[in-house]
C-alpha cells in the first residue's frame, strides 16, 4: 500500500525553525513490527538571501521531528542567480501499536533565507 500527498501552488517560508509545508500531510496506519518508508520529494526548491542562502527539509511523526534531515545551501554568499536544488529525504518510520500517526513534511530557511517552492512537492509512504 502507498500513501501520497502533493502540494499545489507557490509557497514560501522564512522561518528559522522547521514548519509544515502546506499540503504535505499523510496519516500512516497502526502497525506491529513493521515500518513505513517515508519519502519527501521537493524537486525544484530555491532560496534567496545574502548569507549563503539555503533550506532544511524534514518530517515529523505525531509532532516529533525526525533527526534525519535534507539540507542545501548555495556556494556563494550572495548568489547572482538562485538555481533550483532538487532535494529528497527518505526516512524509515516504525508504525505505532497505539493507532494511526500523522506525518508532516517540514521546511525552514538557513541563515535568514527565504525558501520557495513553485512546483508540486510530494510526501509519500510505502507500507509493507
Amino acid at each position: 500500500m502507498a500513501l501520497y500527498a502533493q502540494s499545489s501552488g507557490t509557497h514560501s517560508t522564512n522561518s528559522s525553525t522547521l514548519v509544515p509545508i502546506p499540503g504535505l500531510s499523510i496519516i500512516v496506519p497502526e502497525g506491529v513490527g513493521t515500518s513505513a518508508l517515508i519519502i519527501l520529494n521537493v524537486p525544484n526548491p530555491f532560496a534567496t538571501g545574502d548569507d549563503f542562502p539555503g533550506a532544511v527539509f524534514g518530517i515529523s511523526v505525531n509532532g516529533s521531528i525526525s533527526p534525519v534531515l535534507a539540507v542545501f545551501s548555495y556556494n556563494e554568499q550572495q548568489p547572482p542567480i538562485t538555481g533550483r536544488i532538487p532535494t529528497t529525504l527518505v526516512v524509515s518510520v516504525p508504525l505505532a501499536q497505539t493507532g494511526p500517526q500523522t506525518v508532516l513534511g517540514l521546511w525552514c530557511g538557513v541563515r535568514g533565507s527565504t525558501v520557495i517552492i513553485d512546483t508540486p512537492a510530494t510526501l509519500s509512504a510505502i507500507l509493507d
